[in-house]
């Protein structure tokens, strides 16, 4: 890892943290990262720099996900179960890890873990896990095993207990191979930090504090907001025992506060609201503003045809006039996908009839963020819908408004999707039952010349010999007739 040696991860991540390639700089680095104490110097420096040394060999190209390493090592020699599989790469440098501690004499392992401020729980999990017995002595039973009591936490606080009276050459190989496991985890984790800082290029940030975190702003051309994204600290649930994150041996620095720093990334509506897209909590304030940089990035990278994930509307809008078909963007609403969101309206009202009210076709949200039903079907549908504040909130589907909304966003629908739609209107104003409201749009969609019916088999499958096109006037046969009709099934 010398100033002077060709890119390697280790170089790469240095280049990404801000600090000279030197072994010290770059191991207090990740390790911070990772939300660990730097190691002290001597042998936990070594096995930190030599796991850097190992990860060195993986290809620049390949890009385990993260937390491979450390989940492969805390079931090691087995390896997870994991969806999608875990890497070849993970299995095998979890054994070169495994090399750098096997050897360690039982002085040895207590002054790397002690360098390395092992926590207590970081051991009692170690021990805990089931292959342990097998981990270091051949598949051979240990002697000790049965004499500690069959209790997870008992055991654990027995585990401990022996290590807070017993010296080194005292320990039996369970609790070798307890600190053996914890290191080995450790070390993973890691080298998880490194392999995920060195896979990417850095993206770094103009972060602003304020009181309640930390804010980044990224302007994305054509974008009515800007991609934001937030950085805060979390408290998280206390542990098992009080002295569960205090280091096995030796002092902290300061006492340990749990907690971890959380990053989200979306953008803002018009009216000021904030809207996640994305987020995860990780182990320290470098590694949320990591997390979100990288995400901004991508998003950024794909501005045209991102969508909100609630919400669907896009990031950046399009003027309606030049939406193409070939848009990647595009997202075609047809008539069945509309008229299955009916019966599946129907089908709760069915279900709640207390809760059973009428439905109003405008505005589409109102002062209590109550929805319409042009609204309703629409999130059914996974579909952006006009909200307050809209120009569009207060017209009917039959107005122009309401369609360049909906085309601004990238969808576009079928002629007989919009005659539906604007036929919801023509049962009357204020909050009517569905089913009325469902029969005037069906009636809209009947009265549209002698194509209709060519136009309804296209676009909902062809009428079961039973039925005539008049039957789907009632929700209930519509039902029947989507049940029937369902494209996976022989019609």
């Amino acid at each position: 890892m010398s100033e002077h040696a060709s890119p390697s991860r280790a170089g790469l991540a240095a280049t990404a943290f801000g600090v000279p390639s030197t072994e010290r700089e770059l191991v207090a680095a990740v390790s911070a990262f990772r939300g660990c104490p730097a190691p002290g110097e001597g042998l936990a420096e070594r096995l930190v720099t030599g796991t850097f040394n190992a990860l060195d060999q993986v290809p620049l190209d390949v890009r385990l996900y993260v937390h491979d390493l450390q989940d492969t090592a805390e079931k090691w020699p087995a390896l997870p179960i994991t969806l999608p599989p875990t890497p070849w790469q993970a299995a095998t440098l979890v054994d070169d890890l495994a090399a750098l501690v096997t050897g360690l004499s039982a002085a040895e392992l207590r002054e790397a873990a002690e360098g390395l401020a092992l926590t207590r729980g970081d051991i009692a999990l170690a021990h805990d896990k089931p292959v342990l017995a097998r981990l270091w002595a051949d598949d051979e039973p240990l002697p000790d095993a049965a004499a500690l009591p069959r209790d997870r936490r008992a055991r654990e606080a027995a585990l401990l207990h022996l290590f807070d009276h017993a010296h080194p050459r005292e320990w039996a190989d369970e609790q070798t191979a307890a600190i053996r496991k914890a290191l080995l985890v450790r070390l993973a984790g890691l080298g998880d930090a490194l392999l995920r800082v060195s896979a990417l290029p850095p993206a770094h940030l103009d972060w602003q504090g304020d009181g309640e975190g930390l804010t980044a702003l990224v302007p994305v051309p054509g974008a009515l907001q800007p991609l934001e994204a937030r950085v805060t600290a979390e408290a998280v649930e206390p542990r098992p025992f009080t002295t569960w994150d205090e280091p096995m041996w030796g002092s902290p620095e300061e006492p340990a506060s749990p907690g971890c720093w959380r990053w989200t990334v979306g953008w803002r509506s018009a009216g000021g609201a904030f809207h996640s897209e994305a987020g995860s909590a990780e182990a320290s304030e470098a590694a949320a503003r990591f997390g979100a940089e990288q995400t901004l990035v991508a998003y950024a990278a794909q501005a045209s045809t991102v969508r909100q994930r609630l919400r669907h509307r896009l990031l950046v809008p399009r003027q309606p006039g030049t939406l193409s078909m070939s848009d990647p963007a595009v997202l075609v609403l047809g008539l069945r996908e509309l008229l299955q969101a009916v019966c599946d309206e129907h089908r709760a009202e069915t279900s709640r009839p207390e809760d059973a009210t009428g439905w109003r076709v405008v505005p589409h949200q109102d002062d209590d963020q109550e929805c319409g039903l042009v609204t309703v079907l629409l999130d059914d549908c996974s579909l952006p819908h006009p909200e307050l504040g809209d120009p569009a909130n207060t017209a009917d589907p039959a107005d122009p408004a309401f369609e360049y909304f909906l085309r601004s966003h990238a969808v576009v629908l079928t002629p007989p999707a919009r005659t539906y739609l604007a036929g919801l209107s023509q049962a009357g104003p204020g909050e009517l039952p569905l089913p009325r409201r469902h029969e005037a749009a069906m009636r809209a969609v009947f009265a549209v010349g002698g194509e209709a019916a060519d136009r309804l088999t296209a676009e909902t499958g062809p009428l079961p010999d039973r039925m005539a096109w008049i039957d789907l006037l009632d929700v209930a046969a519509l039902e029947e007739f989507l049940t029937a009709t369902e494209p996976d099934q022989p019609r």
